[in-house]
């Protein structure tokens, strides 16, 4: 098949195999290919001449993770007292108002793998933010926040996701998904959750009706395959 073929394809909505998305990312100019997402783009938009974007802002709830990943500059372990932050309400309130001053409607909240912060930390943060600001939308966590909550409270992640959604969560970021590869993870990651289990994760979330995101961290010991193999992972998922 030819490029030409699997632009048609694609156009179509026909989920291409993962031979054919490897072929256009080898061999296609990059204007052809933002050529065809626009045009897919504008099928599915509401008014394909408007363009949105989040206003948010990105507070890191604590720097202690366990997680021990290969390429990260900030995370420390717990017993780095000199270094260890966990942020205070005080420094949530002055950071929102910035943010709300400045238009923006979203926190972006993320951290590290703390051993001791358990879903009853995290429920009683949600339900203070939302006090203080009920406007506010909490964007927050990730998957692999969520599986390390879940472990180290003895629940299940359903349950989690439940509890913090009633504690105020509006949505899950993609966070942590890096290369949905397990070699890759345990490689570069090796304390975060397989593949699976970030999968399984935002397979709740979405039965859940909870609004997800997905990331994807390249440029580091994956291939291109196992790029087009990410992709398909979280097109598959989505599409159930």
């Amino acid at each position: 098949m030819n490029n030409s073929d699997i632009y048609r394809k694609a156009l179509a909505l026909d989920p291409l195999t993962e031979g054919e998305a490897l072929q256009i990312y080898r061999s296609a100019p990059l204007a052809e290919l933002m050529l065809a997402a626009d045009a897919l783009r504008r099928e599915q938009a509401g008014d394909p001449q408007v363009v949105t974007w989040q206003i948010d802002r990105n507070v890191n709830i604590t720097n202690v993770c366990i997680s021990g990943c290969k390429f990260c500059n900030f995370h420390c372990k717990p017993h780095q007292s000199d270094k260890a932050y966990i942020t205070t309400i005080e420094e949530y309130d002055a950071k929102i108002r910035e943010t709300l001053a400045l238009g923006g409607d979203q926190l972006l909240l993320q951290g590290g793998l703390h051993p001791k912060l358990d879903i009853v930390f995290y429920e009683e943060l949600f339900r203070e933010l939302k006090r203080r600001f009920p406007q506010l939308r909490l964007h927050a966590l990730g998957a692999p926040e969520v599986a390390h909550i879940a472990r180290i409270s003895r629940l299940d992640p359903e349950t989690v996701l439940l509890r913090l959604i009633a504690a105020g969560l509006d949505s899950l970021p993609g966070a942590g998904a890096e290369i949905l590869d397990n070699g890759v993870r345990r490689a570069i990651s090796p304390g975060k959750p397989d593949a699976d289990t970030w999968l399984a994760v935002m397979r709740i979330a979405h039965r859940l009706n909870l609004p997800t995101s997905a990331t994807m961290m390249y440029g580091h010991l994956e291939t291109p395959r196992q790029r087009i193999e990410h992709l398909i992972k979280i097109r598959d998922l989505q599409a159930e």
